[in-house]
Formats: structure tokens, C-alpha cells, sequence
């Protein structure tokens, strides 16, 4: 892309080094070619990139309005169908230039079985959805801007067909990870339990992040928004 300018460059230091001109001649042609590099159509770009640049800044908070009470319905038949409890990451750019077509995927689950965490192998890794859009991808998140993403809802064990995902426990709740597509193994399908679940946001201009999160569900419901929040649920990042 910069091939003819570098080659000037090149050039005009070769006569220096080999004593044909003196450096105080050249200095103005050289600084002319290191504009044009620098500040003409292409090279602007690629030196603009250096000083503007998008920075993801995620964070999930187990409260109100990043997680809340609210209802499913059927748009069928316009009715609700029951109440659930939505858990959503708040995806911000603090950079100072846009963030371009993000999408994040939950790559790995581990529940603590006697103890230690065991990889769940049936896990099928998948796209999480963009809040109110259901889309795998936001095309852009500007400066100083958020973007809510779905990571899952909880719901009254009764109000899903776990039998079609060849479920056979019956616990009073479950926790659905909100990805774009529901396997038929149900691998999305979070009983209660201590888990560990591994997650990568990445986009066009901004490099991979990779993001462990421990999420404890219990095995109970309550209809006070705060109580449940407060005291069946846990999401938390860790390093472990």
C-alpha cells in the first residue's frame, strides 16, 4: 500500500549513507514524502488507526435494568405465557472511535460435580443475541455508547417443554442461556447448579476477549424482583 513512498524514502537515505547528498539537501524532499505517507488518503488512514481506536468494556450487574422481572408472551396470540427474570451484559465502548460488528459466543461450560469443575462435553458452543434486536451481530456501538446483550433468562421449570430436549429432571427452575439458536440436546438448558461458563467478544476492530464467568442458580423462585435477584442467582466474573 505505501510500496512508491517507502522506495523514496529508501532512496533518499541510500544517498546519504553513500555520500552523494548531504543530509541537509534532502531533508526537505524526505519530509515532503513522509507527509505524503502519513497524511495522504491511505497513509491517513493507517496513521488515524493508531489514535483512534474502540475499547469494549463489559460488565454484567445482577440488578435492575441490566437484569429484571418480566413476561414472556406468545406473539401468536398475544398473551402472556409467564414470568421469567432476563440477565443481559452491558457492552460498552469507552474507546474513542466506533466498535464495528461485535457478536459474542459462549464457548465452554463447566459445572462443579464433587467439588471440581467438569467440562460439560455435550455443550454445543453457540452466539448469544443482542438485546431487543435478536441479531447475532451489532453492526456498531459508538463511543461512549452501550449495547445490552442477552446472556439468559430463568424460568419456572413447568413452563418449558423439557421433555422435547429429552430432560427428565424436574427442578422448580431452569436457566436458559439466550442463544440465536436452541439445540435439540438442550445443551443450552442450565439446571440448577454451579457452573463456569467461558465467553469470547470479538469484532471487526477490536481483538478477542475472552471472559470466564461463574453463575450459580438455585433451585428456587420467588416473585419479589429483589429477593430473587438478591438471593437465587449469581453471575459473577472470575479468573479461575
Amino acid at each position: 500500500m505505501y510500496s512508491q513512498e517507502i522506495l523514496e524514502i529508501i532512496s533518499q537515505l541510500k544517498l546519504i549513507v553513500e555520500g552523494i547528498n548531504n543530509p541537509w539537501v534532502v531533508w526537505v524532499p524526505l519530509l515532503s514524502v513522509l507527509a505524503a505517507l502519513f497524511l495522504g488518503a491511505s497513509g491517513g488512514d493507517w496513521m488515524k488507526s493508531w489514535f483512534r481506536k474502540p475499547k469494549l468494556s463489559i460488565s454484567i450487574k445482577v440488578a435492575p435494568p441490566d437484569c429484571h422481572k418480566t413476561s414472556f408472551y406468545r406473539s401468536d396470540v398475544d398473551r402472556k405465557v409467564c414470568d421469567t427474570y432476563y440477565f443481559r451484559f452491558r457492552i460498552e465502548n469507552a474507546g474513542n472511535f466506533f466498535a464495528e460488528n461485535i457478536e459474542v459466543m459462549v464457548t465452554e461450560v463447566y459445572k462443579k460435580k464433587y467439588d471440581q469443575y467438569e467440562k460439560e462435553t455435550s455443550f454445543l458452543p453457540l452466539n448469544l443475541v443482542w438485546s431487543h434486536y435478536r441479531q447475532m451481530t451489532m453492526p456498531k456501538i459508538q463511543p461512549k455508547l452501550f449495547k445490552h446483550l442477552d446472556f439468559g433468562y430463568m424460568l419456572k421449570s413447568e413452563n418449558e417443554h423439557l421433555d422435547r430436549f429429552n430432560i427428565t429432571e424436574r427442578p422448580k427452575v431452569i436457566f436458559e442461556l439466550d442463544v440465536a439458536v436452541r439445540p435439540n440436546t438442550g445443551s443450552h438448558i442450565l439446571l440448577p447448579g454451579d457452573y463456569k461458563i467461558k465467553i469470547i467478544f470479538a469484532g471487526n476492530n477490536v481483538s478477542p476477549i475472552e471472559k470466564t464467568y461463574k453463575v450459580v442458580v438455585k433451585d428456587a423462585w420467588d416473585d419479589n424482583e429483589e429477593r430473587m435477584l438478591q438471593n437465587n442467582i449469581l453471575i459473577e466474573e472470575t479468573n479461575a
